[in-house]
């Protein structure tokens, strides 16, 4: 079935609260550790369902996400309301204390289909250091080996920095341990709490994208990338034999760790008639999806947002429907048209595939349609480096 991402996003994230007992460092939503009394009210995330719904079927998919939302009470009955209703709704929530075995087991009852756990290193030195609590490591593998005995699926999300680069293969190996459904790595955007000194380079973008492909290929881990859609280019590339880009030393550097990983199937990609590929583990991964092109954000007062970390608003759910706002807002529109963006996005033959990350973009140099800051890629044709 055609699934048009210009009519209807793919996939919301809905951030249920900015609370949290955590202090991360590259935090976009610069948590606190009490709730905003403005956040929506239960009626009202039910009023959010509603909104969602008349998208029509196939709804999108809905990733709750915080903050912590395990900090609001009812998140089981706003789940319970999501899924009743035929969403699809998975779950990404802080490596504390607050995750017990009941609380899985509500949000197992509630029909979650998946929960996201955080693990930015491989050991407490670098993920607690990163997350500014001690003892976070240790939790979140607690919890996903509960997770594990409740047979609820697992993801592992890791955001890439120059604190953890060189630690990927390790983080790799226990998601193989760990047997998870899925590994999202999500490239580091300097906003909130981030830092552009964060950030790897262009060339170390580039080298880790081309590792997580080969990753995919040898090994059972099923790979995501987030805020790195240059990952699609890679694919498009190398499956049809024409990349011709030098890899960089930390390339060779990690493509070594490769040789200890057990082998796995290859992961086929399927490719659709529409630009449309087929993980898997059963979970699409719409080519094109990128900030506000197939996919939104919804703070925790309701404002909406072409992804969390461009915090642009282009509405509120208390004002007007999602369905008004993905469908006519300015911010959208522009967004949704590949053909827009400037600089050597705007002339590269993958902008329809990849679209770079209007995150960082925004980020980087206050246009959410300048050319994506951390690729290296020059499109054929041109001499146009940014």
């Amino acid at each position: 079935m055609f699934y048009d991402i210009r009519e209807k996003p793919f996939i919301i994230f809905w951030e249920l609260t900015r609370a949290c007992m955590l202090a991360c460092r590259h935090c976009r939503a610069r948590a606190i550790r009490k709730r905003n009394p403005n956040e929506l009210t239960t009626d009202e995330a039910f009023g959010v369902i509603e909104q969602i719904k008349e998208f029509g079927r196939p709804y999108p998919l809905v990733v709750f996400t915080g903050g912590d939302p395990l900090m609001r009470e009812d998140v089981f009955e706003i789940v319970e309301y999501a899924t009743s209703s035929g969403i699809r709704s998975a779950i990404a929530f802080s490596g504390t204390k607050l995750a017990t075995r009941e609380r899985l087991e509500k949000l197992k009852e509630a029909g979650i289909s998946r929960i996201a756990i955080s693990l930015d290193g491989s050991n407490p030195e670098i993920h607690d250091h990163f997350r500014g609590v001690g003892g976070t490591f240790e939790t979140s593998l607690e919890i996903l080996e509960m997770a594990r005995e409740l047979e609820i699926s697992r993801q592992i999300n890791t955001t890439v920095t120059n604190f953890n680069m060189a630690d990927l293969p390790n983080i790799a190996k226990i998601g193989i341990e760990n047997e998870i459904a899925l590994w999202d790595v999500f490239f580091v955007v300097p906003t909130g709490r981030a830092k552009a000194e964060y950030m790897p380079t262009s060339q170390e973008f580039e080298d880790i994208l081309n590792w997580l492909y080969d990753l995919s290929k040898r090994t059972p881990l099923n790979v995501k990338s987030s805020a790195a859609t240059h990952l699609r280019r890679i694919e498009y590339m190398r499956d049809s034999g024409t990349y011709d880009l030098p890899h960089g030393e930390l390339y060779h550097r990690l493509a070594e760790s490769l040789r200890g990983m057990p082998e796995g199937d290859s992961k086929e990609i399927v490719s659709g008639a529409h630009g449309r590929s087929m993980a898997r583990d059963g979970i699409r991964r719409m080519m094109g999806i990128t900030d506000g092109r197939g996919m939104f954000f919804i703070s925790h007062v309701g404002e909406v947002y072409p992804s969390g970390f461009l915090p642009l608003v282009a509405g509120n759910v208390r004002e007007k429907s999602l369905r008004d706002i993905y469908g006519n807002s300015d911010i959208f529109l522009s967004l949704k048209n590949p053909d827009n963006l400037r600089g050597k996005c705007g002339k590269c033959e993958f902008r329809h595939i990849c679209g770079g990350s209007r995150a960082r973009a925004y980020a980087m140099t206050g246009d959410y349609l300048a050319a994506e800051p951390r690729c290296i890629y020059r499109p054929k044709g041109t001499e146009v480096i940014m």
